[in-house]
């Protein structure tokens, strides 16, 4: 190994002693050697981490991150919101059957994206309005309509 000098605000050191102490590191050069490490992991592709135990270490002090909603990194299926992207522009030209076979192909029927997806597409289709609410009143309704051209005026005879 090669030696090298670096300097740390003194903050910066105790920060890293204090995992020392509480055993996260074995020791501060540890800590220097797996942050290098983990840091040209993310910046350099192909590279090779010789820290030893850098696997087992990176996964003791730097646990997986939960799953984010919406994020589908290790899903089998396109990301979500693509999906609706997609499934709502089918809908709005008519393709429910292409839609559909999207939904199937893509999700599994309990897969709850594909649940949703379903859901959305029902709307679009304007079969039945969403559960819990109420079809629109009629004077809601007529002011949805297409309007009708007015009446031509009363030429007096």
């Amino acid at each position: 190994m090669v030696k090298s000098t670096v300097r740390f605000p003194e903050s910066v050191v105790d920060e890293i002693e204090s995992l020392v102490e509480a055993e996260q590191f074995e020791s501060k050069s540890e800590f220097y050697r797996f942050s290098s490490d983990y840091v040209l992991t993310q910046m350099v592709e192909d590279y090779d981490p010789t820290t030893i135990d850098y696997e087992a270490i990176r996964s003791e002090v730097m646990p997986e991150p939960d799953r984010e909603i919406g994020a589908d990194a290790d899903a089998d299926h396109p990301p979500f919101f693509e999906s609706v992207s997609f499934v709502r522009k089918l809908a709005l030209r008519g393709n429910f059957s292409d839609a559909e076979d999207f939904i199937d192909h893509q999700y599994t029927p309990s897969d709850r994206h594909a649940i949703l997806l379903e859901e959305i597409l029902q709307l679009y289709r304007g079969e039945t309005p969403p559960t819990g609410r109420r079809p629109a009143p009629e004077r809601e309704r007529a002011a949805q309509s297409p309007a009708t051209d007015p009446p031509a005026p009363d030429s007096g005879n």
